[in-house]
């Protein structure tokens, strides 16, 4: 992982991804990124499920859920950096999915434009809606923004089973616009929790936890191949957590 070029991965069985030498993400990728949580993911999603994937990067949650749901399910996924969305395009080109449905976009509260700050040193994992205080996102470009409850106006919502929300930091904004949603139909919904990038967007970490616990949902992280109940803490130096409606949980 050092210069430019890529190459093309085994990501599982019948699962390739192209992985981009220039790229953090993708060298995390290749020494096997968030198992656990992949590891979820292929236990609660079965064939003809939607999957939401907010944050999508490179694809690597995506293309598993693809092959997972098959041609019944649908892969609905939102990534605002164009040089990202391309490579995306690519990776999904190159396993010939016909059922994911990408988009050129971020989500926010609002519908309208955001300027969006963007690394062009490898820490394109971090692009993020929020300035970052350490130098990893050296540009910013002006994106289209639309909110979740907008973008799922014409799917099906009653077949998403699961969404993962990975948008250092905005993920506050995110389930703002989302709120329909979430209130009537009861998604399992996958959250990144990381103090630094939600204080980077203004606002303390646990605020994630409050809003969705004031929508019903109880919160579990994934501790030895099983949903583990959460109690709030003031700090989340880095986490994946999942939230569930109405304390029903399914066991890894």
């Amino acid at each position: 992982f050092n210069g430019n070029g890529f190459f093309e991965f085994n990501l599982e069985k019948d699962i390739k991804i192209n992985l981009y030498k220039d790229s953090v993400l993708s060298r995390l990728i290749y020494d096997g990124f968030e198992q656990d949580e992949v590891g979820y993911l292929k236990t609660i999603l079965k064939k003809g499920d939607v999957f939401v994937d907010i944050g999508t990067n490179i694809g690597l949650f995506s293309l598993i859920a693809s092959k997972i749901v098959g041609d019944e399910g649908k892969v609905l996924c939102f990534e605002p950096a164009p040089l990202t969305f391309s490579r995306l395009k690519e990776n999904i080109g190159l396993n010939d999915f016909k059922n994911v449905d990408a988009r050129n976009i971020g989500l926010s509260n609002t519908k309208g434009e955001l300027t969006f700050y963007v690394s062009n040193n490898g820490y394109d994992a971090w692009n993020s809606f929020a300035p970052n205080q350490d130098n990893k996102l050296e540009s910013s470009i002006q994106v289209p923004v639309s909110t979740l409850d907008m973008e799922l106006k014409d799917i099906d919502k009653t077949k998403i089973k699961l969404v993962k929300i990975d948008v250092e930091g905005w993920e506050k904004f995110v389930l703002f616009g989302g709120k329909d949603f979430l209130v009537n139909f009861n998604p399992i919904v996958m959250v990144e929790f990381t103090e630094a990038n939600t204080f980077n967007a203004g606002y303390p970490v646990y605020e994630i936890y409050d809003i969705m616990q004031d929508l019903g949902y109880v919160w579990y992280r994934i501790s030895k191949g099983e949903l583990i109940k959460e109690k709030k803490k003031l700090y989340y130096p880095y986490d994946n957590l999942i939230a569930i409606k109405n304390d029903f949980k399914e066991i890894i």
